[in-house]
Formats: C-alpha cells, structure tokens, sequence
C-alpha cells in the first residue's frame, strides 16, 4: 500500500532493499496471498471466493446465489431478500480476467435493479478497476466498491466464528 505513488521502478528497490517480496513475484503464482487487516490469507481460485461471498450473504439472511442470470451473462454471486426479489447485492470476482467486462455486468445490474455493486480482485487488481471507474465507467465510480480477496476471507472468517458462537450460546438457532 505504502508503494502505490511511487513509480515501480523505486518501490521494487526498496522492496530489495528491506528484504520485501515484490508483487510481481506474487502474480506469477497460481496462489494469489492478498494481506488483509488479520494478516495474509490465501485465496486458491475463483470458486472458493464465491463461496466465501455466498455464505457471508446467507449468514446476512439472504437468498444467496452464484452465476445469477442477467441478459445472457452471470454475475457471480448476488444477494437477495426474498426468493422472488431482484438482488440487492451483485458481486463479480476477479483472479485474473477481464475487469472490463465484470464491470459491464455489475453497471447493468446497478442499471436495471438498483443493486448494491462490489468487484472483488487482487491488490493487483485495483490499478486497473480505479482506471476504468475513472473514465469508461465513471458513472458508477460512486456505486461500485472493490473488496480485495484478503477482506473477502477475513469477513468470512469473522461472520462465520460469530455465527457459531451465537448458535454454541443458543442465541440463534440453525
């Protein structure tokens, strides 16, 4: 984070010098390991973090689906209230293909059912969504929200601990 104003060339010297792992080095890898407030955390593929995304939204007490249809496409997971609503919540995840076209779907859904928009991607990633929501997708710039896969997993984590403590007290029943 501290090395995103700075041209690479003088972040990976730095990086050299304290001995840091560099980004590029951590793009190559089929393992993406984003940092999130709680440390690193390990994200293995596209699927498990719909997963994640999906289950938090069922901890919310929402209908959560993956591969929603929306005009011939599908977003990859949304949220929504009531089996016949449209969905509150729309998410598309990111690991390394084309943001442009997962910011399309996202601006159609915000367009169509006023949804809640969120694009979860690597810190890699974020250059790249900041360009497009700055220009091509301005008009969303302030709807769409960028969740970087280490928060992902952390949220998961948090929701899902508390929900078993609630259940172990018998608080909320499963």
């Amino acid at each position: 984070m501290v090395f995103q104003c700075v041209p690479p060339s003088v972040s990976a010297a730095v990086r050299r010098h304290f001995d840091l792992s560099d980004e590029s080095e951590k793009a190559d890898k089929p393992t993406q390991v984003v940092a999130g407030s709680q440390g690193d955390s390990p994200v293995s593929s596209h699927e498990d973090v719909k997963e994640q995304l999906a289950r938090i939204g069922q901890i919310q007490g929402f209908l959560a689906e993956k591969e929603y249809a929306i005009e011939g496409n599908r977003l990859d997971v949304v949220w929504r209230p009531v089996q016949k609503s449209v969905p509150t919540y729309a998410f598309e995840v990111q690991l390394g293909g084309d943001i442009y076209h997962a910011l399309i779907k996202l601006k159609r859904a915000y367009e169509l059912w006023n949804s809640r928009i969120f694009l979860a991607g690597t810190l890699a990633g974020r250059p790249k969504f900041e360009e497009l929501t700055s220009g091509t997708f301005y008009e969303i710039r302030n709807r769409v929200r960028y969740l970087e896969f280490g928060a992902v997993a952390e949220l998961y984590k948090r929701k899902s601990d508390y929900k078993d403590l609630e259940t172990r007290m018998g608080i909320i029943q499963q």
